[in-house]
């Protein structure tokens, strides 16, 4: 065979592999840096920035968004069951009131009966709101000196202004419906003391109340009324 054919077939065997590493450099010609979308994508997560502090500073910031959260749903939670009660007082009152002036009927007692039950069931759900809120309290406050001791103080003086806000806000709430509950108290006694027959419905019907705090009669009762509404 003479050295021109051999030298034939060896090309021709060849130049696949020519034209396939051509291909390959061409593809690879490309020296434009990637961009920052494109680094975060592609660049491995740097495990120097998970120190215990850093994982630490993430646990507080999780905690005060949670602390933050429970607060405000318990206190929104007060102050809209505070509302409903304050009405069922305010016709609690209304209707004692009419007991006083006229000769009621049985259906006038079972009403009674029936808002002073509806009303103790939410004074009830209002006490459990109330003790929630003293552990909710302490959560938040906890939190606070956490973000505190790990010097995050904007987020630690944030909280602190929620809670400072919150509790100021439920105080009122319960100082409402105290303020509105001695009446109901003082118009009950004079239900009581005034109509022997208003006795008897009370202590048949279960309105009597025992032990309430004694209210002076000089309070104007239809002033504390209507400031309450």
């Amino acid at each position: 065979m003479s050295m021109r054919q051999i030298l034939g077939k060896l090309l021709k065997n060849i130049s696949p592999a020519m034209y396939t590493s051509s291909m390959l450099f061409a593809y690879c010609n490309s020296f434009e840096k990637p961009s920052a979308d494109k680094k975060l994508q592609f660049e491995p997560l740097d495990l120097k920035k998970l120190t215990h502090e850093y994982m630490i500073k993430q646990s507080i910031l999780n905690a005060v968004n949670s602390a933050t959260q429970t607060l405000t749903v318990t206190y929104m939670a007060i102050a809209d069951l505070s509302i409903e009660y304050r009405k069922l007082l305010n016709e609690l009152i209304s209707l004692l009131e009419e007991t006083l002036t006229y000769n009621v009927s049985d259906e006038h007692w079972d009403l009674i009966v029936e808002l002073r039950n509806e009303m103790q069931h939410k004074k009830e759900k209002l006490l459990k709101l109330s003790d929630s809120m003293e552990y909710v309290y302490t959560m938040a406050t906890a939190a606070s000196q956490l973000s505190y001791l790990y010097e995050m103080e904007n987020l630690c003086n944030t909280l602190l202004q929620r809670i400072d806000d919150a509790m100021c806000k439920m105080k009122a709430e319960i100082d409402s419906n105290k303020q509105l509950e001695h009446t109901y108290w003082y118009i009950q006694g004079q239900c009581i003391k005034g109509n022997e027959d208003a006795l008897i419905k009370l202590k048949i019907f279960g309105v009597l109340e025992i032990n309430c705090p004694r209210v002076s009669p000089f309070q104007d009762l239809r002033y504390l009324r209507d400031k309450n509404n």
